[in-house]
């Protein structure tokens, strides 16, 4: 192994689930609208651009107090409660990875770079994506919304994640040379906030925004070069 590591979101950047959660999220606020006093619809716009980043309880949490509703912890965990069960009903609706990500995951592990995963998602679906798309063995580290206190864009979640590759590596790891690979501005400022740079796909903004935000952007995964990706790593040119 060499001395870097590459750090992957999941949603929007391993799996194509965000229209998925938007769903699952306007559903419960449908079912809970008599406890919550109105009727609640989160727009793609809306969601793409305020909520996207946060764990359920935060989302939920945003979603309600926006609309000048201050909902009580208790009424928060039923609706993250329901929306589990929603999202463990239709997590089989994704059933192939984001364009390029099987290929650049793999030849990560060719090159011995060793990659984790940071995620606002709950460990179940990550790992049940992961199995189904025969990805699971490359991600020895995964820290989900239940390994946190305080999700993204705080930098809890990526601290831990590159620590927890690091005790792997005897603390050889270097942040200089490893990436995080990102699909939202919040989750950039998660990853830059834990003094790791981003490589940002455009899965669920312009490409234009994704520049504004990452040191490497692009549009999709299938664009980037691997020889340069290598350089980026600070890895030894291959034969």
């Amino acid at each position: 192994m060499g001395d870097c590591c590459v750090i992957f979101d999941f949603d929007g950047v391993i799996a194509n689930t965000e229209e998925l959660h938007l769903a699952a999220y306007n559903q419960v606020l449908l079912a809970a609208s008599k406890a919550v006093g109105r009727v609640i619809q989160i727009t793609p716009e809306r969601y793409f651009s305020r909520y996207i980043v946060f764990g359920n309880y935060e989302g939920f949490r945003l979603m309600l107090q926006d609309q000048g509703v201050n909902p009580p912890r208790a009424l928060l965990d039923k609706l993250c409660e329901l929306k589990d069960k929603i999202m463990d009903g239709r997590v089989g609706e994704s059933p192939v990875p984001m364009p390029g990500v099987g290929e650049l995951i793999k030849h990560l592990a060719s090159r011995n770079v060793l990659c984790g995963i940071c995620s606002g998602a709950r460990r179940q679906e990550i790992t049940t994506l992961l199995k189904a798309f025969t990805l699971d063995r490359y991600f020895p580290v995964i820290v989900s919304i239940e390994d946190v206190t305080r999700s993204k864009p705080d930098p809890q979640g990526y601290c831990l994640a590159f620590d927890r590759l690091n005790a792997q590596q005897n603390g050889n790891l270097d942040k200089a040379t490893s990436l995080v690979i990102e699909d939202t501005e919040g989750g950039a400022a998660a990853a830059h906030g834990a003094e790791l740079r981003v490589l940002g796909v455009a899965t669920t903004s312009s490409l234009d925004a994704v520049r504004k935000w990452a040191d490497f952007p692009f549009e999709h995964l299938l664009d980037v070069p691997l020889q340069q990706l290598d350089q980026w790593l600070g890895l030894p040119v291959a034969h």
